[in-house]
């Protein structure tokens, strides 16, 4: 197993999580990878269709997209993915569940080429 971080130490890398629930000295996790699709159907408490993936359409759809900043976000990703580029770790829970990285995870469902992504687990 590799190096195990705290919630509260993984929050003081990021500067816009939307769910820093996590982020505290009781919550560990380490760094590893997994099958993004595992990750798809996993029930999440903070999405408004209550799974992990919100889907490119669910996004366009959502009416809190009316500034395209949720597709943009998406786009930008898959562009930067698509040169060469890396995105953070994700944030999932013991079950899975994402604390953060809703984007993320769409921009990868929508490259096939990915089958694999980097996540901090917690433990």
């Amino acid at each position: 197993m590799g190096e195990v971080l705290t919630g509260k130490a993984i929050c003081s890398q990021y500067s816009d999580l939307q769910n820093d629930a996590f982020g505290t000295d009781d919550h560990q996790f380490v760094l590893t990878t997994i099958a993004k699709e595992a990750l798809y159907d996993v029930p999440c408490t903070f999405s408004n269709n209550g799974k992990n993936l919100i889907t490119y359409k669910e996004w366009a759809n959502d009416p809190e997209n009316y500034d395209d900043y949720h597709t943009d976000n998406v786009k930008q990703m898959v562009d930067h993915l698509h040169e060469g580029g890396k995105l953070p770790p994700m944030i999932v829970g013991k079950d899975l569940s994402l604390y953060d990285g809703q984007h993320r995870l769409t921009a990868y469902s929508l490259l096939p080429e990915i089958k694999e992504v980097t996540v901090y687990k917690e433990i």
